[in-house]
């Protein structure tokens, strides 16, 4: 039982009524309802975006407001009555920015849920909205799923960890890899879940790579880059192995971009955990580089954790 198992807000999800959000949510109550924590809806009305209007038009705004994103909510978690009993369930909504409520939320949460654009759409429409800053800000890890192309509810539940699908986490030798692969152990735990451990040591020119391996079993420096990237995974399979022993654990070592790397793991994968940033082998490892990335390509869950 993690640190967080008592927290005040369990699961959090930010919902807009968008298909990404719709999706997001189903993915918490469930998430929630395997886990036995509570459920915690919000939604954030940024006023700064409300059109102007006459000055001879006096009617306020706020209590406007105030209903709609309370008919918000309350559609959410009428959404959900059948995965988990309102007991189980709070709502809350805002005036004000989303992204800077969810943050504060997060302080006495489990986890922050959150919706995205489709893919094809993200890096131009998201870098720096709400899922972005809240998972680069948030003080407990952020899972982004990934909306469809339109605004469909006919589509395909997100994919769950579980017995045949792992949960990836992505290593270097940082602090806040460390912390990514306890938080991926945890869920591959809850999940009856396999974790598979990957390090990708950044290869600009796979051809140059590949020339270079086949050279009497490779050159010094490819040979250095290896042997450090097998003991990178083994030393973060060992601390997992020591603390979830019933967790089966596989490792991998992959050469080319981290981002593209992780996120093509995505196909068969049930959730990729990464941390916010990192070096070595994930050099620059910020939202923005491989994280970024990641929640744009990977065709699973993306976990940040920071």
């Amino acid at each position: 039982m993690n640190d967080r198992a008592r927290s005040r807000h369990g699961i959090v999800i930010g919902y807009d009524g968008s298909a990404g959000s719709r999706l997001a949510l189903m993915w918490a109550a469930e998430t929630a309802r395997r886990r036995g924590t509570r459920l915690t809806l919000v939604h954030g009305v940024d006023v700064t975006t409300v059109p102007a209007r006459p000055a001879m038009d006096q009617s306020p705004v706020e209590p406007s407001f105030e209903s709609a994103a309370k008919a918000l909510v309350d559609e959410g978690a009428a959404r959900i009555d059948g995965v988990l009993d309102a007991s189980q369930v709070e709502t809350q909504y805002w005036l004000g920015s989303a992204a800077a409520q969810l943050v504060e939320v997060s302080r006495d949460a489990d986890l922050v849920v959150v919706g995205s654009r489709a893919r094809g759409r993200l890096l131009a429409g998201l870098l720096g909205s709400t899922s972005y800053a809240v998972a680069a800000h948030a003080h407990c890890p952020v899972v982004v799923i990934r909306g469809p192309a339109g605004d469909d509810d006919e589509v395909p539940a997100p994919p769950r960890p579980g017995p045949q699908r792992d949960v990836v986490v992505g290593v270097d030798d940082s602090d806040a890899a460390a912390r990514a692969v306890d938080a991926a152990a945890v869920v591959a735990e809850q999940e009856g879940a396999g974790l598979h451990v990957v390090h990708v040591a950044h290869a600009p020119s796979m051809e140059a790579w590949a020339y270079a391996e086949t050279a009497k079993g490779g050159t010094e420096q490819t040979r250095a880059i290896r042997d450090q990237a097998e003991q990178v995974v083994t030393r973060a399979a060992d601390r997992v192995r020591a603390h979830h022993p019933d967790v089966a654990v596989t490792t991998e070592v992959l050469y080319g971009d981290p981002g593209q790397s992780l996120a093509d793991l995505g196909a068969t994968a049930g959730l990729i955990v990464v941390g916010s940033r990192g070096h070595g082998g994930f050099t620059g490892m910020l939202l923005g580089s491989v994280s970024h990335r990641v929640i744009h390509d990977a065709a699973c869950p993306v976990m940040v954790v920071r």
